[in-house]
């Protein structure tokens, strides 16, 4: 694979990346001059200059850089906010980030510091992570010195007892820790939310949570309410308010409330996106509209996902964006390309790198 494609990969880290900010800032978007890597933002604007080789994190309030062993701290608005340093280290989410203090003893132990580096929660804990929907997941030892996992909240309080050999970053205020009896789920005020019978838990998507009982999966919300009883062989998360099933060899999806809203009839299918899934049945494919009817027929050799509206699409050799109703919005002249998101969407000329906007004009192009 040659290094275009490679940056068109990282693309794809991006929405784990976002999930890490807060969501009220403008998005931003992963370039790539050479090996370095940087950010811009929709316009095109370089936020983040493109030298640095692991890609910015970007969080809630300040994105991270690190150079060697030290760490910088970017507003997203492009001014460096912390200068290259070796203290703070971890990324910044919901105000916060773990930072290694000292505590009164001198001791140094984690706590955790805002934007301005104000220590708000105090330094006690042998290890810290990122908050989640206002939960963090922290290591404290023992009498023996054998390191145990527990949850805070904002405040600092321990919610979820530090004494558990394994457990999972916080997701969305949902934390996961490893038992005998399989992974459990807690929630912010530290109450034990696994339904009954459920043996294991997954990370909370769109305010859903899949559950595991005899390899028979379901969903549960995040008060721990089973909404959706594990009878399924299998299931993706929700997106777009619509979860896939699989049974008896065929997907289907059902909505937030369980019902089956479209019949398991498909020999392959995708997850919604922009309103729209790309499914196979038989050897046709197609994309279906949230009550199972087909919007498009897709005969293209190859076709991604809609995003703001686009698809990318390959016609021979080339890839282009077609509408919804299957129309060329964009010719076939890219080499490859990814879905739109946020107004923008990555693809390679030849041997170059672009970010381009939904009419195809270029925001940002890597340097030859």
């Amino acid at each position: 694979m040659d290094r275009a494609h490679l940056w068109l990969g990282s693309v794809l880290t991006m929405v784990s990346l976002l999930a890490l900010a807060g969501g009220n800032e403008p998005a931003l978007f992963q370039i790539r001059q050479g090996d370095q890597i940087g950010l811009i933002d929709r316009s095109g604007k370089v936020i983040v200059p493109p030298e640095f080789r692991e890609a910015p994190t970007i969080g809630d309030p300040l994105i991270r850089v690190r150079k060697g062993t030290r760490t910088a701290y970017y507003a997203h608005d492009g001014t460096l906010v912390i200068p290259p340093q070796e203290e703070l280290t971890e990324p910044y989410t919901e105000g916060l980030a773990p930072a290694l203090l000292k505590d009164e003893g001198s001791k140094r132990l984690w706590g955790y510091v805002d934007a301005r580096g104000t220590v708000v929660i105090p330094p006690r804990f042998q290890a810290a992570d990122v908050f989640s929907g206002g939960l963090a997941r922290v290591g404290v030892a023992n009498e023996w010195g054998e390191l145990r996992y527990g949850y805070i909240d904002r405040s600092g309080k321990l919610v979820v007892a530090a004494r558990y050999a394994k457990a999972l970053s916080a997701r969305d205020g949902i934390g996961r820790v490893e038992t005998e009896g399989g992974l459990r789920a807690f929630d912010t005020l530290g109450r034990d939310i696994t339904p009954e019978g459920v043996d294991f838990v997954g990370q909370s998507v769109e305010g859903m949570i899949r559950i595991w009982s005899a390899r028979k999966q379901g969903f549960m919300d995040a008060t721990g309410k089973v909404v959706v009883p594990p009878n399924f062989a299998n299931a993706s998360d929700f997106h777009e308010g619509m979860a896939r099933v699989w049974s008896d060899g065929k997907f289907g999806f059902i909505d937030r409330s369980g019902r089956q809203v479209i019949a398991t009839r498909f020999d392959s299918a995708e997850d919604f996106s922009d309103g729209l899934a790309l499914v196979r049945e038989g050897e046709k494919r197609k994309f279906i509209d949230k009550t199972g009817k087909t919007v498009l027929e897709a005969t293209w050799e190859r076709v991604s996902a809609f995003g703001d509206g686009l698809a990318a699409a390959k016609d021979g050799k080339l890839w282009g964006y077609v509408d919804k109703s299957g129309k060329w919005l964009i010719t076939p002249r890219y080499s490859y390309a990814r879905p739109f998101w946020n107004g923008l969407a990555a693809v390679t000329d030849g041997g170059r790198s672009l970010w381009i906007e939904r009419r195809g004009t270029i925001v940002w192009q890597a340097q030859p």
